[in-house]
């Protein structure tokens, strides 16, 4: 799984203003040193590297006033799209915009992803600057949510938590709730001092049901993606418990890690899913757990 992190040593930041100098000046002749500007000492530096070093993308927050937060020179290697590298670049700045307080989010998008942003809770307010003669960019501004969390489809997770909460109530009684829903991962948390055992840690107990709530919840956003509805059950299961879990409960799914043909619901009238769930307490994995979950349609 990609992390997000800040350069540390020399070679990191050499290779960070390398990547943004490739895909942001380079190609329109402009000189090494054009990819900086006088803020990169307040600013908040992301980049995602491979297991082999090669930075994958870079990204930058900087705060214009106390309200307004700014993500500049979001920048990822050709080789690396679609592996959305930017948007967990974006959704690590959004992190920290929100927990310092900003009120909204400023970018100027070239006219190519627009459509990017746009799918990140991103509205276009105007057409601003032309760059090089012919890179036009937007103005884009987005309002810090009124809940925490970030929501591919709030409305969607909406109604997940609402139907855990009414249909499955230790789901309440766990303090299980939906923390984040993107492109690349659904992630839940859930209260501790609900769920300790007589050791002052999680009761293994809670932390499978966390795992199964996790993956019934990844099934169910991945039938509402492909458009389908249908009555979840978990069929076969297994978990590895590999330490104890003392502060932070937190489930997450790796959304390209899901396998399945949820089309056969259509055609068969049920279909198999088969969900990876990691436990985490806090950034330590604790459990690892995994769930052939089966969905078959409902009946009119």
């Amino acid at each position: 799984m990609f992390q997000v992190s800040t350069p540390q040593s020399s070679e990191d930041w050499q290779a960070y203003y390398q990547l943004r100098w490739e895909i942001l000046r380079a190609p329109w002749g402009e000189p090494r040193g054009s990819e900086q500007d006088d803020l990169e000492q307040d600013a908040e530096h992301r980049f995602i590297k491979n297991k082999a070093g090669k930075v994958l993308g870079v990204a930058r927050l900087h705060f214009n006033n106390q309200q307004q937060a700014q993500v500049r020179y979001m920048a990822v290697a050709e080789e690396s799209r679609n592996q959305h590298i930017g948007s967990r670049l974006l959704h690590d700045l959004e992190k920290i915009a929100w927990s310092q307080d900003a009120a909204e989010l400023v970018l100027f998008a070239r006219e190519r992803a627009l459509e990017f942003y746009k799918r990140h809770g991103y509205e276009t307010q105007e057409k601003a600057h032309l760059a090089y003669g012919d890179v036009q960019h937007y103005k884009m501004v987005k309002q810090k949510p009124s809940e925490p969390g970030w929501f591919r489809h709030p409305n969607w997770t909406q109604v997940l938590q609402n139907t855990w909460r009414e249909s499955i109530p230790i789901s309440d009684a766990m303090g299980i709730k939906v923390e984040s829903y993107t492109d690349w991962q659904f992630t839940t948390s859930a209260d501790l001092d609900a769920n300790l055992n007589l050791h002052n840690t999680m009761f293994a107990g809670s932390i499978y049901s966390l795992a199964t709530l996790t993956g019934w919840g990844a099934t169910y956003l991945a039938l509402k993606e492909a458009g389908l509805e249908g009555n979840i059950v978990l069929a076969d299961a297994n978990i590895k418990y590999l330490k104890p879990l003392s502060s932070d409960p937190r489930g997450c799914v790796d959304i390209q890690s899901c396998k399945g043909k949820l089309s056969e619901l259509e055609t068969e009238g049920k279909a198999s899913y088969l969900v990876p769930v990691i436990i985490y307490d806090g950034d330590k994995v604790v459990a690892e757990f995994e769930g052939q979950f089966v969905v078959k349609k409902i009946s009119c």
